[in-house]
């Protein structure tokens, strides 16, 4: 019987507008859940194995916003020579929470890993990417390697499976007991952090910083309402600094969570988010290239 974790690769594979860079779609990295599926974006075959993204898609933790919303940055790494993994993952209130959707993330890193010779990537070097939640989510995978949240899917074996190579976190929560009334964080953990404090304490990035994390490329818009430089980024990039891990940020601009401030700065409009800019695109692949790349 044929293995479902390699469906995609007798599936059908369509070009995508780009001309050379092929997709394949709903692939299973976990074939236990229907949510645990993603889509490669592959460019055209090298001579040596390429460098690898993993795209984390954000909404919350919860339903509503899935992998489709992270197709065009897929799309753009691709462009760029990197073989891109966009993936969605269990959702809140549907069986993602807390540790469930950063157990899924690292399951599909695993799988990644598992079937680098497939995919034409090096298993040493692959990077990600995450937006909001998803951000969240990127930075969990470059720093926490403790058992709780390390997958039991058929990808990892049951060996720990080690943290990304480089991370991109854009506008993600790094210290959860700093969004007390977020109702999207206390479904996702199960309650307040009053009720749950070794919980958000254990879901928060800036927990588990330690010598010998990847390097970190930060994203943030400087009118960010819901994700606070300040309270997030800030304290994390000073954390990784301080354990000597290389991190660097871009700031855009005006730039909201998902609101925008509108020019006349009394209205709000719904353009692009911070990752979506072209200051950030260019930035996001010279960390890239300078971390995993270049791309051969």
């Amino acid at each position: 019987m044929r293995d479902p974790a390699l469906r995609w690769l007798v599936w059908t594979v369509v070009l995508t507008a780009c001309g050379d860079v092929s997709e394949t779609t709903d692939v299973a990295y976990d074939p236990r859940f229907p949510s645990n599926v993603l889509d490669v974006y592959q460019p055209p075959p090298a001579s040596t194995p390429r460098p690898a993204i993993l795209v984390i898609h954000g909404g919350g933790w919860t339903e509503g916003i899935y992998r489709s919303s992270m197709s065009n940055q897929a799309e753009r790494f691709a462009e760029a020579g990197y073989v891109t993994l966009n993936i969605e993952y269990r959702l809140t209130p549907n069986g993602g929470q807390y540790p469930h959707e950063v157990q899924d993330c690292y399951c599909a890193l695993a799988y990644a890993r598992v079937h680098a010779s497939d995919l034409g990537i090096d298993p040493a070097r692959i990077a990600g990417l995450g937006y909001s939640a998803g951000g969240h989510l990127v930075s969990m995978l470059g720093v926490d390697r403790d058992a709780d949240v390390q997958p039991d899917c058929d990808a990892a074996a049951g060996a720990p499976v080690a943290p990304l190579a480089a991370v991109i976190a854009g506008a993600g929560p790094e210290d959860m007991a700093a969004l007390p009334q977020a109702s999207a964080v206390t479904l996702f953990l199960g309650g307040t952090v009053a009720d749950l404090p070794d919980r958000y304490h254990a879901a928060s990035p800036l927990s588990h910083v330690a010598a010998g994390d990847p390097p970190y490329l930060f994203v943030s818009g400087d009118d960010d309402w819901f994700v606070n430089f300040a309270a997030q980024d800030a304290p994390m990039q000073a954390a990784l600094d301080a354990v000597g891990t290389p991190t660097h940020l871009i700031r855009v601009p005006g730039g909201g969570h998902i609101f925008n401030r509108g020019v006349d700065g009394g209205s709000w409009e719904l353009p692009l988010t911070s990752i979506d800019t072209p200051e950030s695109q260019a930035a996001m692949i010279d960390f890239l290239d300078h971390t995993i790349g270049p791309p051969p």
